[in-house]
């Protein structure tokens, strides 16, 4: 189910306004333009948004498929070095939350932290979900 614009984490009104101007209206319009490695390029060109912006709007519109990853949990999870769908298949879903608890516990996050069996689904469901952007992002990330 594709996520408006205005619900990925870090789109402010005067970004959702540079894509909406060149068609991306919610997170499946992002993950479609920026499939091919040469695309997120070619958005910024058109569209006047930094590479580095636009790479990581598409990790988190990718991580956005998946049924509960959010605004606030998608935070909690950059933080937790989790940037990708294969960056999220690749964790023990009790290691991925032992991690998310003590950074939440240092930094005040989220109100609340996902339950075991919450992460264990996003984990199980990041492994069975292609990568939507197919490194499309690598030479932005970092």
């Amino acid at each position: 189910m594709p996520v408006v614009l205005s619900r990925l984490h870090g789109v402010q009104p005067g970004l959702e306004s540079k894509l909406k101007a060149v068609g991306i209206k919610n997170s499946d319009d992002l993950l479609h333009f920026c499939r091919a490695s040469a695309s997120v390029s070619e958005l910024a060109r058109v569209s006047g948004v930094e590479p580095q912006t636009l790479a990581q709007l598409v990790n988190r519109a990718d991580l956005a498929r998946i049924r509960g990853i959010g605004e606030t949990y998608t935070k909690l999870l950059e933080e937790a070095g989790i940037n990708t769908i294969t960056d999220l298949a690749a964790h023990s879903p009790e290691d991925l939350r032992q991690q998310i608890v003590h950074l939440n516990n240092q930094r005040k996050l989220v109100g609340r932290v996902p339950a075991l069996a919450m992460v264990t689904g996003w984990v199980s469901k990041a492994r069975r979900l292609p990568a939507m952007q197919d490194g499309a992002t690598a030479d932005y990330n970092n």
